[in-house]
């Protein structure tokens, strides 16, 4: 019931909730009382419940939590880049977003498409099948079903899990992954924070990724670099090393930005508009 009797929806437009947005930019979230301002305007809290999974042990060092294979349990949230990717997604009035990986990132990126939802449904003449809408890549169906029990039934009209297959690929001479199961979208806001390194066992040219020792390359926005239009934004959550690959291979005028603060890596695809229709686009969700 929180999701229809929020406060924000007593609000006649989004003028309110632009002109509170405003206050806000991308690093503002490395401050603990921006991000509890943040939260409690949007009720966020409201957002976050324990499911079973949550209470599994974990008895692994701190240093192997995040490239383990054997880990079961969910990653605990961080509350400042839950809310730093849903002001992206409401400050860009992104229409599609990206995402590989899934889990609670999934469930804010949902909620700020809900809300877009509440109070632009009906703009029109955009070249988008699915408006406001998220589409997760996630290599484990377990963490699609995990992902499926945090998700409010309000929010599962906009989402799209995919459980998404990888293989090895050489590109331009250096080892990559590439994802089989891509949407065939054109999305706004991607975010980078998958797959793994144990999406495959199978070693190509003696190499695979499958270890600890390794950490994840993926080269699939590479691959679909000339189908993004202007104004496309990227976040890259920590894999520094990745995001380095994508600067150095990008061909296309890409602004780029590294906040060392949060650990992540911004992109934005800064070019005129390709026609009319992405004019159009770009004057909704970006204005001036």
């Amino acid at each position: 019931m929180f999701l229809k009797n929020r406060k924000i929806y007593k609000f006649k437009n989004f003028n309110l909730i632009q002109k509170f947005i405003n206050k806000f930019k991308i690093t503002s979230f490395n401050q603990k009382n921006k991000v509890d301002a943040y939260s409690k305007f949007f009720e966020l809290g409201e957002l976050i419940k324990e499911i079973s999974d949550d209470k599994i042990k974990n008895n692994l060092p701190e240093h192997l939590i995040n490239v383990e294979k054997k880990n079961k349990r969910p990653l605990t949230f961080e509350l400042n880049d839950l809310c730093r990717l849903h002001w992206l997604v409401l400050a860009r009035k992104a229409l599609n977003t990206l995402e590989f990986g899934s889990g609670f990132s999934t469930l804010f990126i949902a909620d700020s498409c809900l809300i877009l939802k509440k109070f632009f449904k009906d703009v029109k003449n955009l070249r988008v099948e699915k408006k406001f809408h998220v589409y997760s890549l996630e290599e484990s169906k377990k963490f699609i079903n995990i992902t499926k029990k945090r998700l409010f039934l309000d929010l599962k009209k906009h989402v799209t899990l995919i459980n998404s297959k990888h293989k090895i690929i050489n590109y331009q001479g250096k080892y990559a992954t590439q994802c089989l199961n891509v949407p065939n979208i054109s999305p706004d806001l991607i975010y980078l924070d998958g797959p793994s390194q144990y999406i495959s066992k199978k070693k190509f040219n003696g190499f695979n990724f499958n270890t600890i020792s390794r950490f994840p390359m993926s080269a699939d926005l590479l691959l679909l670099e000339y189908f993004f239009e202007p104004g496309t934004f990227i976040i890259v959550d920590g894999r520094t090393s990745n995001a380095r690959f994508l600067k150095d291979h990008f061909k296309r005028n890409w602004k780029y930005f590294h906040d060392t603060s949060a650990d992540c890596h911004y992109f934005e695809l800064n070019e005129k508009p390709l026609g009319k229709y992405n004019k159009l686009k770009l004057k909704f969700c970006l204005g001036k």
